[in-house]
């Protein structure tokens, strides 16, 4: 007997320390302390039936205070024809604000400019590097404010047309300014007309530019589109750079330079012409993410709520397992480094999940070259569906694949979906 009693303690103390090392979390329990086959209590379960769609990415907020403080979102322009999502088309608006100081000397016995040049940074093509872009500029005609949201599907008004250029962009070093070779550079021509305006205005009203207050008020911004040929491509841009601003050059070498720069209101905005195979809301073994507010991927997985059939459980692992499609990642077309998960709500709006605030490490998204395909572990996601729609008598609503940066590339994932999509759970009975 005292024998029995002496294992019995130290088989008590054992699980004691277990649970004490394992249970940091209030939603989970560890089952790592020994292999699940030597575990009684432990099961896993990769049999879920999974149903997926391809669905219309809300849009998107392109700017904020908070996010002009917190990062710098690229900006895009042109049109995409992609094989696996349709053709989109990008834009972008901007403030231009002043340079140096205008003084009585500056566009002094001049009323019409030698030219006048828009320019801007060049970051990436995306798509076919050698398609020709056929870009139109037009004036703003709605104020924008620095402390107001604006978003990727809305329309904005134009008035003028400014001017219009048709050309191949070039990613190298090619452009010569001043005698100087610069970084790659899209460089547009504008009606000189238009110079010859704001150079008019100056002499018959300068206090228009003697604040950006006064400046904005005159001139609210302008507004960029752009239709690229064949399959096209489109063009990224960063937010902030040196080389973006509204150059007007006149006699005796003399210009003025008008500026793109932090504090200039700048976004992009968004048009798509989806395949309808994206939006048919049919369910579909191929899933595509896309940027740019694009497509995001909605994850059902009906028979979740019956690994509650024996009781409460434990889950300590719940990973899903998703697989690019082979051989979508063609020349222009790049899938995404990262993936992010996402829970939906009612309206079918992405809210987050417990897992997105633990490390990377444990939460996973990363693309995996060498299996072609993305992990994620939602154990805490699991756990707290199933104690809402078992214990509480509350609805899953399941989850949603979208693009990590959105706004800051245009790539886009082909992915394997229906039976391809793995979730493996694995979890511990709770005796009562």
């Amino acid at each position: 007997m005292f024998r029995v009693l002496n294992r019995l303690s130290i088989l008590l103390s054992v699980i004691a320390l277990a649970l004490l090392s394992s249970c940091n979390d209030p939603d989970l329990v560890g089952v790592d302390l020994q292999p699940a086959s030597e575990q009684p209590n432990v099961g896993v379960v990769d049999t879920f039936t999974i149903n997926t769609y391809t669905v219309e990415e809300d849009s998107l907020v392109m700017w904020s205070p908070l996010k002009n403080l917190l990062e710098s979102p690229t900006l895009y322009l042109g049109s995409l024809d992609d094989p696996y999502v349709g053709k989109s088309f990008a834009g972008f608006v901007s403030q231009i604000r002043l340079g140096n100081t205008i003084t009585s000397g500056t566009f002094a016995g001049v009323t019409t400019p030698d030219s006048i040049v828009l320019s801007m940074n060049m970051r990436a093509i995306v798509g076919d590097s050698e398609a020709v872009h056929n870009i139109s500029v037009y004036e703003l005609k709605q104020d924008l404010y620095t402390d107001s949201s604006y978003y990727s599907g809305r329309n904005y008004s134009r008035g003028d047309l400014l001017g219009h250029v048709q050309l191949v962009p070039e990613l190298v070093d090619s452009a010569v300014v001043g005698g100087t070779k610069v970084t790659p550079q899209l460089r547009m021509a504008l009606d000189t007309a238009f110079g010859g305006k704001l150079m008019r205005e100056y002499i018959s009203n300068p206090t228009t530019f003697s604040s950006n207050t006064n400046f904005l008020s005159y001139l609210k911004g302008v507004v960029l589109v752009d239709s690229a040929n064949g399959t096209g491509s489109i063009l990224t841009m960063p937010s902030t750079s040196s080389f973006h601003k509204l150059t007007i050059y006149f006699s005796g070498n003399k210009y003025y330079e008008f500026l793109i720069d932090a504090n200039a209101v700048r976004f992009s905005y968004f048009k798509h012409d989806y395949l309808p195979s994206n939006t048919d809301l049919v369910q579909d073994n191929q899933l595509v993410v896309s940027s740019m507010a694009g497509l995001k991927d909605s994850i059902f997985i009906p028979h979740l709520k019956e690994l509650y059939a024996n009781g409460p459980i434990a889950i300590s692992k719940a990973e899903l397992v998703i697989k690019r499609l082979s051989g979508s990642s063609t020349t222009g077309f790049l899938n995404h480094d990262n993936l992010l998960v996402f829970g939906s709500d009612s309206l079918g709006k992405n809210t987050s999940i417990a897992d997105a605030l633990e490390s990377t490490t444990y939460y996973g998204g990363s693309y995996d070259a060498t299996h072609e395909e993305y992990k994620f572990n939602v154990a805490r996601y699991v756990q707290q569906t199933l104690k809402k729609v078992v214990e509480n008598g509350g609805k899953d609503y399941g989850l949603f694949i979208a693009a990590a940066g959105s706004t800051s590339n245009a790539r886009r994932s082909v992915l394997q979906g229906g039976t391809s999509m793995k979730l493996i759970v694995t979890y511990t009975k709770i005796n009562p």
